[in-house]
């Protein structure tokens, strides 16, 4: 599934490289295997400036024309059978599987086991942090890349949070009532 996503950045002070994505595209979610994964491509390396401060990964999912992402996000928990609850709050803090970045002209897998993502409002959009103890090791890559790993407990979550904030106080979307009085979404097919 494609996700609007209007920023992405990380930042690994060892080996003192940042990865940005120059103008806003998609992030990819997936499942493979019980664990759900965010991909974001097209990243470009660059070297960090001396003094910067901000470490770890940083993706933006705007909220400025809802009706897509929610219709997304519905069709994604579908799809993959997602169990959603309303949100606790307007905050996540879980514990990720994995953080990783590939940088195939270092040859470099920049990765963190079991980081933290904090999720929350910022301003237009929903902002996912990724902080942790990043390491390197030498390993052949194609393409430069971003992954996040999540569990499906976590990825419910995740879900239930943005389409909670893309819904916004005053959302009057048709599907609310629908979507939250069901503990698990199914996928139906029209037949021809």
């Amino acid at each position: 599934m494609l996700i609007p996503c209007s920023r992405a950045r990380a930042v690994v002070p060892d080996p003192g490289i940042r990865l940005d994505r120059r103008t806003p595209g998609f992030m990819v979610w997936d499942e493979h295997g019980g664990t759900f994964i965010l991909r974001v491509e097209e990243l470009a390396t660059t070297e960090v400036p001396a003094g910067e401060s901000e470490t770890g990964i940083i993706l933006e999912i705007p909220l400025s024309f809802p009706e897509g992402l929610i219709r997304s996000l519905e069709e994604f928990a579908a799809q993959q059978q997602l169990p959603l609850a309303p949100p606790p709050g307007p905050e996540l803090l879980e514990e990720a599987v994995l953080a990783a970045c590939h940088l195939p002209g270092r040859n470099l897998f920049v990765f963190a086991e079991e980081p933290r993502l904090a999720v929350k409002k910022r301003g237009e959009s929903a902002e996912l942090t990724v902080t942790g103890s990043f390491k390197v090791r030498r390993v052949p890559c194609r393409e430069t890349d971003l992954v996040l790993h999540l569990t499906r407990p976590a990825m419910a979550r995740l879900v239930a949070l943005v389409l909670s904030l893309a819904r916004g106080p005053g959302y009057k979307g048709a599907a609310i009532g629908a979507l939250m009085k069901h503990e698990v979404f199914r996928c139906t097919s029209v037949g021809a």
